[in-house]
């Protein structure tokens, strides 16, 4: 959903493995962060887990209840981007403030990629999405995206009009939808608050792309996973866009939340063309707003 204003093929494929991979990894980061679709592996990769894989009660016995309050204003969240075993860059999520949209306290949610230093030489990512949620009723009221990768730049903006039921982009065209909707972003802080079911699935109205279209989320089951944040029990979920959405659904995306009244990613797990992608809790600020 971007308009772009440059473009370059950034690293030729004649080079280095790793910054050829790196041109793929971080900018599919800011995918992981706001659950667009991840793309294809190669198919040689380890699965990434299953509902089988975990041990589960039925839905109806055992669900995690919904939150009132998983976050506050100052919450900050790094990662780091592992591609295999190089460490690619590092990744932030972010509740800086409550702002105000034409007299509505809404959440800024903030999520940025970044290469780090010995890849900016060879390839440099900075990427940023942000998005403006009603703190009350919980839907997008204005989404916003920078990309930046090698000499490419990219930039795009949709603002929802509640009075005409429409999506407006940057460049003025605008697109109807239901009712208030979910964007990139936003679905991901919203599946904090809800009860999850064990073994079941959450719905809800998804818009990007200039398209809109039901956001499916997997329950997978439980695990207790350790990173350099702390060791963390966790709910296992995946997010998937039904058939004829916006994206196709290629490869997948698997992420651990805390199985507490945080309901905070800890690990992500994708696949992109030429390998795996982890991102890694590194470090937590709680906020307190």
């Amino acid at each position: 959903m971007t308009n772009r204003t440059g473009h370059s093929k950034g690293v030729r494929g004649t080079g280095p493995v790793a910054p050829r991979a790196l041109r793929v990894v971080l900018p599919i980061v800011l995918v992981a962060l706001s659950w667009a679709g991840p793309r294809a592996g190669r198919g040689d990769e380890p699965e990434l887990p299953d509902s089988s894989t975990f041990t589960h009660s039925s839905p109806k016995l055992d669900t995690l209840p919904a939150l009132s309050a998983p976050f506050k204003a100052g919450e900050s969240l790094r990662f780091s981007v592992q591609y295999g075993f190089i460490h690619a860059g590092s990744a932030w999520l972010e509740v800086p403030e409550v702002a105000d949209w034409n007299g509505h306290p809404s959440w800024r949610l903030v999520a940025r990629a970044e290469s780090n230093g010995f890849f900016d030489r060879m390839y440099k990512v900075r990427n940023r999405i942000e998005s403006l949620w009603d703190r009350e009723a919980r839907f997008s009221w204005r989404y916003f995206e920078d990309r930046h990768e090698g000499k490419f730049t990219a930039n795009d903006t949709m603002v929802f009009e509640p009075d005409s039921l429409r999506m407006r982009y940057k460049n003025g065209q605008s697109y109807p939808v239901s009712g208030p909707v979910q964007d990139a972003l936003s679905s991901f802080y919203m599946t904090r608050f809800q009860a999850l079911p064990i073994g079941g699935t959450i719905t809800f109205e998804y818009h990007a792309s200039r398209k809109t279209a039901p956001m499916e989320v997997r329950v997978l089951g439980r695990e207790s996973v350790k990173t350099p944040a702390g060791r963390f029990n966790c709910v296992v979920v995946e997010p998937l866009l039904k058939a004829g959405g916006i994206f196709k659904n290629k490869g997948r995306l698997v992420i651990w939340l805390t199985d507490d009244e945080r309901r905070m990613p800890v690990l992500m797990k994708s696949k992109v063309k030429i390998g795996s992608v982890k991102v890694v809790l590194q470090e937590v600020t709680a906020g307190g707003g």
